[in-house]
C-alpha cells in the first residue's frame, strides 16, 4: 500500500466559507478566520501544511466570507508547493450546497476521490491524513465509499444538575464529557459520493447541509465507515477559548 501514490491522486477539499461569528472581536467582520495569525501564521498554513507534508498535492478551496482575501493569500499554491482550484459562493450554500456548487464549476474533479476538511481544525497529530487513509482503505475493502472521522468523547457545554424527587440537589458536574462518539465532520470521499451530491442536493433550496441531505443516504445503503480519534488529539477554533488553547499547544510545541 503506496500511500505517498494513493494521496497525489485524491484531492483537499478545504471549506473556509465561515465568518467566524464567535471570533468577531479578532476577525472585525473584514479577515476570513482562516487568515487570523495563530502562533505567527494563519490558520490556513496548518491546515495546508499538514495534508501537503503527508504527500497532498491537489486542493479545492471553497471560499465564502472573505473568499477573495483568502485566494489572495493562497494564490497559485506555489509558495506552499500544490495545485489549487477555487470556488467562491456569493451567498451561503450549506456544505453540501458549497460542494455541488464546486462540482458545477470544475473546482472539485468528480473523477478523483477527496478529503472534506476545514482550516479552523487543529488536528494535533501529524500523522493523521495517514491514518484516515489506512482507515478508509480498510473500508472500501468492506464496500464502503466514504469514512467519517470522530473523537471518542465529547465535552458538554453546560453544567449538569441531578436532584432527588424532592428536587434537592444531589450532584453538580461543571461540562462533564460525554463518553459517546462526536462527528468531527472530516470526511474521506470516493468519487461515487459526487454523485449522490450531484442527483440529491438543488442549489434552487438553499443552504443545503451534508449531514441533513448527503449522510444519511450513505448510512442506509451502508457504505459509510468511520475513524475514531482522540479528543485530545482535536481543537475546533469556534471561540476564544479554542483559539487560545490552539495557541498554547502550538507555543508548546505540541504540533
Amino acid at each position: 500500500m503506496n500511500l505517498d501514490s494513493i494521496a497525489k491522486n485524491m484531492q483537499v477539499i478545504v471549506i473556509a466559507g465561515g465568518m467566524g461569528e464567535r471570533l468577531r472581536h479578532r476577525t472585525n467582520d473584514e479577515l476570513p478566520k482562516a487568515l487570523l495569525s495563530l502562533n505567527g501564521k494563519p490558520i490556513i498554513d496548518y491546515c495546508i501544511e499538514l495534508y501537503s507534508k503527508n504527500g497532498f498535492k491537489n486542493f479545492a478551496f471553497l471560499l465564502g466570507h472573505g473568499g477573495d482575501k483568502l485566494k489572495d493569500y493562497i494564490g497559485d499554491g506555489k509558495k506552499f508547493g500544490i495545485n489549487v482550484k477555487y470556488s467562491l459562493e456569493k451567498e451561503k450554500l450549506g456544505k453540501a450546497g458549497a460542494l455541488k456548487f464546486a462540482l458545477d464549476n470544475g473546482a472539485i474533479d468528480p473523477k478523483k476521490a477527496g478529503i472534506i476538511t476545514y482550516p479552523d481544525d487543529m488536528i494535533l497529530d501529524k500523522d493523521f491524513p495517514k491514518q484516515i487513509m489506512r482507515r478508509h482503505i480498510l473500508g472500501k475493502e468492506k464496500g464502503c465509499l466514504a469514512t467519517v472521522v470522530r473523537v471518542n468523547k465529547t465535552q458538554y457545554r453546560y453544567g449538569v444538575v441531578d436532584t432527588d424527587d424532592e428536587g434537592f440537589v444531589i450532584s453538580f458536574e461543571e461540562k462533564p464529557f460525554i463518553l459517546r462518539p462526536a462527528n468531527v465532520a472530516i470526511y474521506v470521499l470516493e468519487p461515487e459520493v459526487f454523485s449522490v451530491i450531484n442527483k440529491s442536493v438543488n442549489l434552487a433550496n438553499k443552504p443545503v447541509d451534508f449531514e441533513d441531505v448527503v449522510v444519511p443516504e450513505l448510512v442506509r445503503r451502508r457504505v459509510l465507515f468511520s475513524f475514531t480519534m482522540p479528543y485530545e488529539s482535536w481543537i475546533p477554533i469556534n471561540e476564544e477559548k479554542e483559539f487560545r488553547q490552539a495557541e498554547k499547544v502550538l507555543v508548546d510545541g505540541g504540533i
